[in-house]
């Protein structure tokens, strides 16, 4: 499996997935202030790592603007159970855009929608020879795969990890368009949506490859010989259609998009990149940008 390289590819970033991941798997760093500094650092790494491995055209860094207000009317209880973002990873939000505006990646994110709706969104705006790769964690996402569209996700020394409709289907058992009607069953414990009672991964894989859909399960019900279960799934059908709202992705789009040249990706600005390294202590990643920064200043003498 791979993800052809090309320069008209598009790649976003599921910013508050890898935020808090860094946050949580890079314990007690702290910059010569003694500030917190382990998101900013898990961050920084990334940004530097795709500016070296996954050149493109055009990408962005999306984040979550509040809580999508159609889900908590459907589910009031929808995510409720997060705490609160500590405030040792607030306080290093602000340098971490920062960061990403300095490696030249646009910022993307609008109030009252989630961050998955945005990465949906704009992959359906993509252009018919684009291929889109998406750095996300989020089970969600995967209803986005197709053969133009994969799920990315980076592993030890910087092994891209690639998730394919084949991927998908060897994970959950579905493709990834069933994978909506899958979430609906199973549902999904990290957003709090509790799935239909007694139906596991499996069973609801079993359902999908015979009745292929939500809609085709519940029109067949009738079909299902075993009672529990087909007592189950009429008793659930509200909940089914319910998860199903809540886990379909929207494709709104903030009001101030035009078009793609949103969301082009600009030459990073080493200088200021170097700045903030060094404002952070961050020194083996400075070796990195001075060596990335000489190399750019060969390239433009060259050019001369």
């Amino acid at each position: 499996m791979s993800f052809y390289p090309s320069s008209n590819r598009i790649l976003l970033v599921d910013a508050y997935g890898h935020i808090y991941r860094s946050f949580y798997g890079i314990r007690s760093l702290t910059n010569a202030r003694g500030e917190d500094v382990n998101a900013l650092y898990g961050m920084a790494r990334l940004f530097m790592n795709l500016e070296l491995s996954m050149k493109s055209d055009f990408g962005a860094i999306v984040y979550d603007l509040g809580k999508c207000k159609r889900r908590c009317e459907l589910l009031p209880e929808y995510k409720a159970q997060r705490p609160p973002m500590p405030d040792a990873l607030r306080s290093q939000l602000p340098i971490i855009k920062e960061w990403g505006a300095a490696f030249g990646w646009a910022r993307v994110e609008k109030r009252g929608l989630e961050a998955d709706d945005l990465l949906a969104a704009i992959t359906a705006k993509r252009e018919k020879d684009q291929d889109v790769g998406i750095f996300s964690f989020d089970k969600d996402i995967l209803q986005l795969v197709n053969e133009k569209v994969k799920v990315l996700t980076l592993g030890p020394k910087n092994a891209l990890n690639v998730t394919d409709a084949d991927e998908v289907k060897k994970k959950f058992g579905v493709c990834p368009e069933q994978v909506i009607d899958y979430l609906a069953l199973v549902g999904d414990s990290a957003d709090n949506i509790n799935g239909v009672r007694g139906v596991g991964p499996k069973t609801a894989a079993q359902l999908l490859n015979q009745y292929r859909t939500l809609d085709g399960i519940i029109e067949h019900v009738d079909e299902i010989k075993k009672t529990k279960l087909h007592d189950t799934l009429v008793d659930s059908t509200d909940l089914m259609r319910r998860n199903y709202s809540l886990v379909r992705l929207d494709h709104e789009l903030p009001d101030d998009w035009t078009g793609l040249e949103n969301i082009r990706r600009q030459e990073p600005d080493w200088d200021q990149i170097e700045t903030l390294a060094i404002d952070q202590n961050f020194k083996s990643l400075l070796a990195m940008i001075q060596k990335q920064k000489k190399k750019t200043q060969c390239k433009q003498l060259d050019l001369f």
